[in-house]
């Protein structure tokens, strides 16, 4: 597979994530514009390193069988975000959070945590653990991004 191609593949995942090219290319370390030249197949080449957060982020890999992340991400992100927290966050009341977008008040500095200090692969592979097609990724990114917005979260990758 060639650069162009994973480049074509990177579109048609970001885009069926919902995600704009400004968002993954924050996610993932990057200038949109890098991003855009990969999409595009104007892109010569790109450091191993970017090319895995981009594809990492979007659960993709060079090798079709491999999978990113651990296998229930919904669980391994709520343990994460329930560390030092009196109410523990289950991964079904996480998923249930993601989806509606209300974040009952014991549970904010939960969401907070997620979106702070959670692993942006695993973050993601969560989001599409919980999303259901009512509820598609791209409308739990927008909870993501207004809950970023709302709690000023210091990484701007999200908002």
């Amino acid at each position: 597979m060639n650069l162009a191609n994973i480049g074509k593949t990177v579109h048609h995942c970001r885009l069926q994530k919902g995600l704009s090219q400004d968002h993954l290319a924050k996610l993932a370390g990057l200038s949109r514009v890098t991003l855009n030249q990969l999409e595009n197949g104007v892109l010569n080449e790109i450091g191993y390193n970017k090319l895995l957060a981009i594809l990492a982020l979007l659960e993709l890999d060079l090798e079709p069988k491999a999978e990113y992340g651990p296998k229930n991400a919904l669980s391994v992100a709520a343990r994460s975000a329930s560390t030092s927290y009196k109410h523990i966050l289950s991964p079904e009341k996480l998923a249930e959070i993601l989806r509606t977008g209300k974040t009952p008040q014991q549970y904010e500095p939960h969401l907070m945590a997620f979106l702070e200090e959670l692993p942006k692969p695993v973050a993601m592979k969560a989001v599409a653990e919980a999303a259901t097609p009512t509820v598609p990724v791209r409308k739990i990114m927008k909870h993501l991004q207004s809950w970023a917005i709302k709690w000023k979260v210091p990484n701007t990758s999200w908002a």
